[in-house]
């Protein structure tokens, strides 16, 4: 149980390439801050997918709906 009403938070442990850590440096980052930044642009982008993905369903069932028929 939390007590102190916190949200619960877990630890985990991320394997960083040579790569990640050159690019935190370039960033003037520390490697948990690039790899912090990393994860909320994923969560954003996996946003955006169903946005997106939610508009295109609508759009398409608009066009079908109004599409005068070919026949």
């Amino acid at each position: 149980m939390n007590l102190k009403e916190e949200s619960p938070t877990m630890q985990v442990s991320v394997d960083v390439s040579d790569d990640m850590r050159r690019e935190a440096e370039s960033r003037g980052l520390p490697i948990i801050d690039y790899v912090e930044l990393l994860v909320e642009k994923g969560r954003q982008a996996m946003g955006e997918g169903a946005v997106v993905s939610s508009a295109l369903e609508r759009i398409r069932a608009l066009t079908s709906k109004d599409a005068p028929s070919r026949s």
